[in-house]
């Protein structure tokens, strides 16, 4: 193991002493560089993360408590103006529990001090009140435990139904103001189980009635799913998308003639947002092929009226002596009748609720670029227009109301690819932690080290070849013995001697260049 170690100190005293000047300068900057790269890395990576024990302390409280951490040998940092008090992550329960067992923090309030404080003169009010801030302290620690909190408040209001008096029923409230890490943010899922943690501990406490903020006060937890509203960032997100979705599916469709980077396509959308709901009733008979449905009920009403009068003279005068003669009329008779049937029939009602779902397209209009060169003899025809606005309509699925087509010469193409490929790598490049990159660069000077070294150990090698010993120079030049004669030429001789002697034949040409 010694010897090994040896000789790498020895080849690399020999690596270093054959540079010049200016390989030592960049070798030495380069190392530099290493070595602080690496400095900071550790640092960074290395440092202990701190976390929240104690937030909203008074500066006397805070004092204390921090008087008792030094004790402990506890590393701390305050902040918040110093009613925040923070120490390194491994030391979180230890801190707590020590501080604990000497009384800190004092207004700290928990179950145990909620139901140890009743007393016979408590009053209801008092007993309540203590429950509800003992409930907000441990929906607090609760949230506190999730990943990405480093502080949290919860502020409930849970009015009092129980006083009969009270007809109406009052629900309960709350809202959750959480400090998160920096630059970490909540995710949608974990807002809603903050919001749902909340609103199961509490009577009377509904999900819509829990508001959840950052520190900057930003409401965090979105609308309830049933909501109708839409704010203007959704519904700008929303027809960013279909914008978006519009303007690939063209392309693509169009870069499969003309090339990916000669075509540029442009949608423009406008979706409706209103809700729109229809209502109405139809009746059906139950009977398929029936025009009528079934009886349900028939009232019928007759009527029948007949009037018939007798004719005969009416009788004599008394006072008088003259006998009154009324002429006779044959008597007609005269009758009525009516006859009304009411029948009521039961039909199939059908009641339906036609809802049409916000964000339908409204209005779309596209424009689209083609690239000159890639057009047959670099020219766009009214009828090769007419078809590509047949083919962008198609691709659309949609009736669009304005479809536009030109053909011009791209002239930033390369310059945008460039752009495009120097941002992708620039962002790999980003997403690569500190401390890869590092390694990544110590492994390479090493590989740069070891392979300078492996070389100039190979061309020692070769020239250990090419130089015999010098003794033996002498003797071998001397056995060189050319016989030449009538049947062999000088060229054949020549590449004899090559063939049997060529380390000869080196140092002969070695010798020659050195008395020139």
């Amino acid at each position: 193991m010694g010897e090994s170690l040896e000789k790498i100190r020895n080849q690399l005293n020999e690596f270093f002493q054959s540079l010049n000047k200016k390989q030592k300068i960049l070798i030495g900057l380069g190392s530099l560089f290493l070595v602080s790269f690496l400095s900071l890395a550790i640092f960074y990576f290395a440092k202990p993360d701190y976390k929240v024990i104690y937030s909203g302390l008074n500066l006397e409280e805070a004092g204390q408590i921090t008087a008792k951490l030094d004790e402990m040998n506890i590393p701390w940092k305050d902040a918040n103006g110093g009613t925040t008090i923070l120490v390194p992550k491994e030391s979180v329960n230890k801190a707590r529990m020590n501080l604990a067992v000497e009384g800190f923090p004092n207004k700290e309030f928990t179950w145990s001090d909620a139901f140890n404080s009743n007393s016979l003169t408590m009053t209801s009010e008092e007993r309540r009140m203590k429950y509800l801030k003992a409930q907000m302290s441990e929906l607090a620690q609760t949230i506190e435990t999730l990943e990405g909190v480093v502080d949290a408040k919860v502020n409930l209001s849970v009015p009092d139904n129980s006083d009969f008096l009270t007809e109406k029923y009052k629900f309960s409230k709350a809202s959750v103001v959480v400090t998160l890490k920096r630059g970490y943010k909540l995710t949608e899922q974990q807002v809603n189980g903050i919001v749902m943690i909340v609103a199961n501990a509490v009577e009377g406490l509904k999900p819509e009635n829990v508001s959840v903020h950052d520190s900057t006060g930003r409401i965090l937890n979105s609308k309830p799913e049933d909501s109708e509203v839409y704010t203007v960032n959704n519904s700008m997100d929303i027809q960013q998308q279909v914008r978006t979705n519009l303007q690939n599916s063209i392309k693509n469709l169009l870069a499969k003639i003309y090339g990916f980077k000669n075509v540029d396509v442009m949608v423009n959308v406008k979706l409706n947002f209103d809700k729109e709901v229809t209502q109405y009733v139809e009746f059906n008979p139950p009977l398929e092929g029936e025009t009528n449905g079934l009886i349900r009920s028939i009232s019928k009403l007759k009527e029948q009226v007949a009037d018939t009068a007798e004719g005969g003279p009416p009788g004599t005068d008394s006072n008088s002596q003259e006998i009154t003669e009324y002429k006779e009329f044959e008597s007609k008779g005269s009758k009525y009748e009516k006859e009304n049937t009411n029948i009521n029939y039961e039909l199939n009602e059908i009641r339906k609720n036609i809802v049409k779902a916000p964000g339908q397209i409204e209005d779309i209009s596209v424009a689209v670029i083609i690239n000159r060169k890639s057009l047959p003899n670099g020219e766009l025809t009214e009828e090769h227009k007419q078809q590509l606005i047949k083919l962008v309509s198609a691709a659309a699925g949609l009736e669009t109301k304005v479809v536009e087509v030109m053909a011009s010469d791209f002239n930033d193409s390369d310059n945008q690819n460039s752009i495009v490929s120097s941002e992708d790598n620039g962002n790999i490049l980003s997403k690569l932690p500190m401390w890869s990159i590092g390694i990544i660069s110590l492994l390479l000077i090493i590989g740069v080290v070891f392979t300078v070294i492996r070389i100039r150990k190979r061309k020692n090698e070769v020239q250990e070849i090419l130089e015999p010993p010098v003794t033996g120079e002498s003797d071998e030049i001397e056995e060189i013995d050319l016989d030449f004669n009538d049947k062999a030429s000088y060229k054949y001789q020549i590449e004899k001697f090559l063939d049997k002697k060529p380390e000869a034949v080196a140092q002969l040409l070695r010798n020659w260049l050195n008395e020139d």
